[in-house]
């Protein structure tokens, strides 16, 4: 059964938490417009971002950073972000970022896709806008 618009955006914030703390990042810039240029650049990039036809549109950067606001009142989800100075991807379940990964991935979008996301969004930041686990 496909996922309705709010669900599409759910599972592609979770993954792309997942996706960040995949390449050793900690947390990335709170800046609204970075937040927004850095997803639609790794979204027009991604091949998956087929799998997920209500992102969409102009911007969908901004249905992300909406998604990204959401995150952490959201019941359930294995991942979500702290919005305070800098937007911190963490985990909600005792699991490594592997385990959690293997466990968001499914037919259409493998857990080395949900990493390639998070790769593709992080190298469009300026390095003082990335704090990388030390």
């Amino acid at each position: 059964m496909a996922q309705i618009k709010d669900q599409q955006v759910k599972t592609v914030v979770v993954g792309m938490a997942l996706g960040v703390l995949a390449q050793g990042v900690e947390a990335v810039t709170s800046k609204k417009m970075a937040l927004e240029f850095a997803f639609n650049h790794a979204w027009r990039r991604w091949p998956e971002a087929r799998f997920f036809p209500s992102i969409g549109g102009h911007d969908p950067g901004n249905m992300f950073w909406i998604g990204l606001g959401k995150s952490e009142r959201r019941q359930g989800a294995i991942a979500a972000w702290d919005e305070s100075q800098w937007c911190a991807p963490y985990l909600t379940q005792d699991w490594t970022v592997e385990e959690a990964l293997e466990h968001h991935s499914d037919d259409e979008v493998s857990a080395e896709d949900w990493a390639e996301l998070g790769r593709l969004f992080v190298e469009h930041f300026k390095p003082e806008e990335v704090r990388r686990v030390s």
